[in-house]
This record gives C-alpha cells, sequence and structure tokens, in this order.
C-alpha cells in the first residue's frame, strides 16, 4: 500500500478468505513515522485490535508509538519504554487485544530483514493474540506492506488489499469469486 495515498480504512485479504480492516488510525500514527529524512531513527510498536463475532473479520485499531526509553538508531528499533505496556492495559479495557508490531525501515519498498524473520518467528511461538493471526507491518518511505503468521499452522505470509471496483469501492467476496 502506498505511503500517504491512504486516508481511511484498508482491507486486507487473510489466508482463510477473512478480512482485517486496519482502521485510518492506525495507518495515520505508523506514516507519522517514515524514515524520510536520513536523520530519522527506525520506529514501531504495537498493534492492537479484536475480531468480530459474527463474522470474525478483524479490526485494527490503535498502535503505539516511539516512546524515549525505546533503543532506536537508522537500522533498529526495540521496544523498550513501559508505556507499551501501558498502551496494551488500556486498550484491553476497551475490549482491544494485542495483534502483532510494527516498524519503519529506510527503504522506498520495504523488506523484511533476518532479524525480522527470527523476530517474526519467535513471536509466532511465543505470542497470543486476540485471534489466530499475529499481524507484522513494515513502513518503508513509499509502501508499506504486512505479513500475517497463522498460529494454527506456523506460516507467515505477506497478505494484500483486498481487490477494488473502477470506483475504489472494495468488492464483496461473492463478486471477486464471481470474476
Amino acid at each position: 500500500m502506498e505511503v500517504g495515498k491512504s486516508s481511511r480504512c484498508v482491507k486486507i485479504s487473510l489466508p482463510d478468505d477473512s478480512v482485517v480492516d486496519i482502521l485510518t488510525p492506525v495507518i495515520e500514527e505508523m506514516e507519522k513515522w517514515v524514515q524520510d529524512d536520513l536523520h530519522k531513527p527506525e520506529s514501531g510498536g504495537y498493534i492492537v485490535g479484536y475480531q468480530h463475532k459474527g463474522t470474525y473479520n478483524i479490526s485494527l485499531d490503535a498502535v503505539s508509538h516511539p516512546y524515549i526509553m525505546d533503543e532506536r538508531n537508522r537500522i533498529r528499533f526495540n521496544i523498550k519504554d513501559p508505556r507499551h505496556k501501558i498502551f496494551l492495559a488500556k486498550a484491553r479495557r476497551s475490549q482491544s487485544y494485542y495483534m502483532g508490531a510494527w516498524h519503519t525501515h529506510p527503504q522506498d519498498v520495504p523488506v523484511p530483514s533476518n532479524i525480522d524473520w527470527d523476530d517474526w518467528n519467535a513471536s509466532l511461538q511465543m505470542d497470543t493474540t486476540g485471534c489466530q493471526y499475529i499481524f507484522f507491518i513494515i513502513v518503508g518511505i513509499m509502501e508499506w506492506r504486512i505479513w500475517v503468521g497463522n498460529f494454527t499452522d506456523g506460516s507467515i505470509k505477506e497478505c494484500f488489499e483486498c481487490q477494488k471496483d473502477l470506483d475504489g469501492i472494495y468488492l464483496g467476496r461473492k463478486m471477486e469469486d464471481e470474476k
């Protein structure tokens, strides 16, 4: 997805054909931290959201952002500040749960590093979320991308935006299947 082009919810198709809605506040917060200058360090935080009981679709509704005690440099970000845990606790009181993590890369189109893959695989083994998936977003200078870890089979796959019609309206599952 292009940085700066989405001012509203983005729908992503998941491996089981359900959908994750990445809500506007998530996109807006992540895009504030784009590494579009040589002096900007890597940034990141936690993602929170919830799974809808009727449809099983997922909404990602907020992210934490870097705080003063986090470790940051041009190519590394480590969550160290306790305010991230406070963010998770406040979200939980609003029925929004830990769903994964996001961070930036100083690349036009971000590519996961070996460190990212190792971290994601460890998260898939150790973490739990409010659904069967864990989400990993990398925000580059021109685009952001999302990968989804599946707790059921241990896989991590890149996921993509749902199809839209010519007017930019998301197509329903039945309409996509008819094509």
